[in-house]
């Protein structure tokens, strides 16, 4: 481990010097917040691999042009816990501090206010340590003391250096393709004009995978991405790079977007033109992608105004391109982050269309439970909120990493083409484990 002195040293000891001075008083607030900032340049993830609190998150917030901000969050501990939206929309409207956490892809929330969250943006590096004022003043110093006992304190980020090797795909490729079968029949007969299909793989490597290492990784290969890591206790993380927003909120300004049909991309530059303008021009790609786009205006209708949505351009990946259109919109008066999470998550992107009748045919059909794969990750407080759609992830525990992928189905879909494409997604975080080679399509 090495320490950073004169930078974490000194919000260590203004949060110290804040918590020793802090006595309760009557007509307290329920929670305190002590805030302390400097100007700093930290690596938020080298900083969490050496904390031991938990539960630990962290979120790397894409920035689209030069005129946004470099947003990071990292957070440590936790004060208070939210299961519903319901509860955590109504704390943040009554306290204004900023929660964490998300919702699985079937809807379980898990919002949380942290011990202590930090936040870099442009330069600057703010720490904000809560305390409950409705709990015991001594235990809650106790606990606030423990979290800051390794603040200063960040370990080096390494190179993933593994080989790993296939354990398990929750479908083979002949299942999967079976799958997309029975999806074109229910959509031939009307059940519903398009369905996200997945499938899970199970990995195993000699020597157990750092996870904080893995998405350091891949933060590095994979720009213009969401990078997030979420994780309950040492040893089992979440992680993913996702290149799609579910929703970016200032204020009563509200911005989203459709993100589907794919192409690849390659090492040969022309080669990727060439699919860009293939892709641009494919009738079933582009019909995917309005899919999504009609159905996110159709959900938010009813508490936006002024909806715009831009023309569709080409999102570039390291290993595929999509189709995007970027939607905004003006949130009306008193509508906040409970109604944006519940009217658009999952999309049509992730889920299908109609939602219901798509998630139902899902819950029949995957031999897999999809948890936080194609959920929400993010964060809210009153003035501010952003979410990403947790895509191109995996569960890595110690030596064992399961990856999921998926591709959305709509009349005209291909079943060994879509199969490709879930498996070129997939190799997305795998092809990061340095010396994989084959192991990794096994």
């Amino acid at each position: 481990m090495f320490l950073t002195m004169d930078s974490l040293q000194s919000l260590q000891q203004q949060l110290i010097q804040q918590m020793d001075a802090y006595q309760p008083c009557k007509n307290q607030p329920e929670i305190t917040a002590l805030t302390a900032k400097i100007q700093l340049e930290q690596n938020l993830l080298a900083w969490l691999k050496a904390q031991q609190d938990y539960p630990q998150f962290y979120l790397h917030c894409r920035a689209d042009s030069p005129n946004e901000q470099e947003n990071h969050i990292a957070a440590i501990g936790q004060v208070r816990t939210f299961t519903t939206v319901n509860h955590a929309q109504t704390f943040v409207r009554r306290a204004d501090f900023t929660l964490v956490g998300g919702m699985t892809f079937n809807g379980e929330c898990d919002f949380y206010l942290p011990r202590l969250l930090l936040r870099q943006v442009d330069g600057e590096l703010t720490a904000t340590l809560f305390i409950d004022s409705q709990k015991d003043l001594s235990v809650e110093k106790q606990l606030a003391g423990k979290c800051l006992k390794n603040f200063t304190k960040s370990v080096a980020l390494e190179p993933v250096v593994q080989s790993v090797r296939l354990v398990e795909k929750k479908a083979t490729q002949a299942q999967w393709c079976e799958w997309v079968e029975q999806a074109l029949l229910e959509i031939k007969k009307g059940s519903f004009t398009k369905v996200v299909l997945a499938n899970e793989s199970i990995f195993s490597s000699r020597q157990p995978i750092n996870a904080i290492d893995f998405l350091a990784e891949s933060e590095k290969k994979n720009t213009g991405c969401y990078h997030f890591f979420f994780a309950q206790k040492a040893d089992y993380a979440f992680i993913g790079s996702s290149p799609e927003r579910l929703y970016l909120r200032n204020g009563q300004y509200l911005q989203t977007e459709a993100l589907a049909g794919t192409a690849v991309m390659s090492d040969d530059e022309e080669q990727n033109q060439r699919q860009g303008e293939w892709l641009l021009k494919d009738e079933k790609n582009e019909y995917e992608n309005m899919l999504v786009v009609e159905d996110i205006c159709g959900n938010i209708e009813s508490f936006t105004q002024n909806i715009e949505v831009q023309s569709v351009e080409l999102k570039r990946l390291r290993l595929v391109q999509h189709l995007r259109r970027k939607i905004f919109a003006k949130l009306t008066a008193l509508t906040a982050d409970e109604a944006c999470l519940n009217a658009i998550h999952p999309t049509a992107a992730v889920a299908g269309l109609p939602k219901q009748n798509a998630l139902r045919f899902l819950a029949k059909t995957e031999t897999f439970e999809r948890s936080w794969y194609a959920g929400t990750l993010g964060f809210m407080n009153r003035a501010r909120a952003e979410f990403c759609v947790t895509l191109r992830s995996a569960f890595v525990e110690q030596n064992r990493i399961r990856v999921f992928a998926g591709a959305g189905i709509v009349a005209g879909s291909v079943p060994l083409l879509e199969w490709q494409e879930i498996e070129r997604k997939a190799s997305g975080l795998l092809s990061l484990l340095q010396n994989s080679g084959e192991h990794i399509c096994q």
